[in-house]
C-alpha cells in the first residue's frame, strides 16, 4: 500500500522540477550562491547572438521598411526573456528565500489537521493544473513555429526561418547555409522556449502562493467561527452574567487570524515587489510583439508572424488570467474576514476586528507599472490599443 505524500514533500519536488529546468539555462535559484557556468553563457550568448543577427537584419533591408519590420517581430520575445534571466541572476536570493519561507509554511501546517493538509494539497492540485497548461501551449506553439519552415519547404520550395533575422555569410539561397541558419536558430529557439516555460513556472509558483494562504484564512475563520458558536451554545445553558469557559482558547484563534492576515499582506507586498518589473515586462513585451505582428499581416499576410501573434498573445493571456484569479482570491479574503461572528468578540476583540475589516479593504493587488491591474480586463484594453495604434501606423505608412 502506498504511503500519501505530504503537501510539503509534493511542493519541495515542484520547486525542485522547475529549478532543474532553469537549471539547463544556467541559473539555480535555489542554491545558496549564484555561480555562472558553461550553461550560463550559453544562455547569456543566445541571447547576444540573436539580438545581434536581428539588428544587422534591420539595418540590412535593401531600402524595404517591410523587411526591417519583419525582422523586429520577435524583439518584445527578446525583452520578455532578458527580463526574466536578468530577474533571476539579480534577485536570486529574494526569489530563494520567498521559495523557503513557503517550504516552512507547509511544512508547519500539514501537521495540524486534516483541513489544512486538504487545503494545502488542493492548492498544489491547483497549481499543477496551471503549469499543465502552460506547458502544453508552449509546446505546441513552438512546435509550430520549428515545424512550419519545414512544411513550407516541401509544400512549394518556400525558403522561410522561424526567427526572422539573417546570418551575415550565409544566404538562404544555399542549401547548406540554409541548413545552418535553420539550426543555429534552432538552437536560440530552445533557449527561448525553456526561458520562457521555466521563468513562468517559477513565478505562478509564487503568485499562486496568494491563494493557498487566502484558502488557509478561511480555514483559520472557520475555527474561530466554531469556537464563537460553541460561546453561545454555553451562554444558553448558563445564567445571565456568569462567566463562559474558552476565552483563552477564543483569544488565540482571533489573534491568529490577525497575525494571518498580517502575513497574508506581507506576502502580496513581498511577491509584488519581487516580480513587480518582470510582470510588467512580461505583459508590455508580448503587446509589442502582437502589435508588430498585426502590422506585418496588415499589409500581406506572413505564417511566422501569424504564428508568433497567437505565441504572444497566449503568453500575455495566461497572465492577465492568473491576475484576475488572484483577484477572486483578494475576495475571497476579504469575505472569509466578513463572514467572522463578530457579535460574538470581545469589546477589545471588535476594535481589533474593524482594524482588521479596514485593512481587508485595500489589498495589494498586483499592478502592471502601479497603473493597471493584472486582470482579463487589462489584457482587452491593450488589445484594443495594439489595434488602434496598429491601424494608425498602417494609415500612415
Amino acid at each position: 500500500m502506498s504511503v500519501p505524500v505530504s503537501p510539503s514533500s509534493r511542493f519541495r519536488e515542484l520547486s525542485q522540477y522547475i529549478n532543474s529546468l532553469t537549471n539547463l539555462l544556467g541559473v539555480d535559484f535555489l542554491a545558496p550562491k549564484m555561480e555562472f557556468n558553461y550553461r550560463t553563457w550559453t544562455t547569456i550568448f543566445a541571447i547576444v547572438n540573436y539580438t545581434a543577427f536581428t539588428v544587422f537584419t534591420i539595418l540590412n533591408n535593401g531600402g524595404d521598411w517591410k523587411v526591417g519590420l519583419r525582422a523586429s517581430l520577435m524583439i518584445g520575445g527578446l525583452f520578455h526573456g532578458l527580463g526574466k534571466f536578468l530577474t533571476c541572476l539579480l534577485r536570486h536570493q529574494d526569489m530563494r528565500r520567498l521559495v523557503l519561507y513557503s517550504q516552512s509554511i507547509y511544512e508547519e501546517y500539514e501537521n495540524r489537521g486534516d483541513s489544512y493538509h486538504r487545503t494545502l494539497n488542493s492548492n498544489i492540485d491547483r497549481l499543477l493544473g496551471i503549469l499543465k497548461i502552460v506547458r502544453n501551449g508552449y509546446v505546441f506553439a513552438f512546435c509550430l513555429m520549428q515545424l512550419q519552415p519545414l512544411a513550407m519547404l516541401l509544400y512549394d520550395g518556400t525558403r522561410v526561418t522561424a526567427m526572422q533575422y539573417l546570418i551575415p555569410g550565409l544566404p538562404l539561397e544555399n542549401n547548406y547555409c540554409y541548413v545552418v541558419t535553420c539550426l543555429i536558430q534552432s538552437v536560440t529557439m530552445v533557449v527561448q522556449g525553456v526561458g520562457f516555460y521555466s521563468g513562468d513556472l517559477f513565478v505562478f509558483l509564487g503568485l499562486t502562493q496568494i491563494l493557498t494562504f487566502a484558502d488557509m484564512l478561511q480555514v483559520k475563520v472557520e475555527e474561530l467561527n466554531e469556537a464563537l458558536e460553541q460561546k453561545a451554545e454555553a451562554r444558553a445553558l448558563v445564567q445571565v452574567g456568569a462567566p463562559i469557559g474558552g476565552a483563552e482558547n477564543r483569544q488565540r484563534l482571533f489573534l491568529d487570524v490577525i497575525k494571518w492576515h498580517q502575513l497574508f499582506t506581507e506576502y502580496c507586498r513581498a511577491i509584488n515587489a519581487l516580480y513587480y518589473e518582470l510582470i510588467a515586462t512580461q505583459v508590455l513585451s508580448m503587446a509589442l510583439a502582437m502589435m508588430l505582428s498585426f502590422c506585418i499581416n496588415l499589409t500581406s499576410f506572413h505564417m511566422p508572424s501569424a504564428i508568433f501573434f497567437v505565441v504572444s498573445a497566449y503568453s500575455m493571456s495566461i497572465y492577465c488570467i492568473l491576475g484576475t484569479i488572484l483577484e477572486f482570491g483578494y475576495d475571497q479574503v476579504y469575505e472569509s474576514i466578513c463572514n467572522v461572528t463578530w457579535y460574538e468578540l470581545s469589546g477589545e476583540q471588535r476594535k481589533l476586528f474593524g482594524f482588521l475589516l479596514r485593512e481587508s479593504q485595500y489589498p495589494h493587488n498586483i499592478r502592471i507599472l502601479g497603473v493597471m491591474s493584472l486582470s482579463v480586463r487589462t489584457a482587452l484594453q491593450i488589445v484594443k490599443l495594439i489595434y488602434s495604434v496598429s491601424m494608425m501606423m498602417m494609415n500612415r505608412a
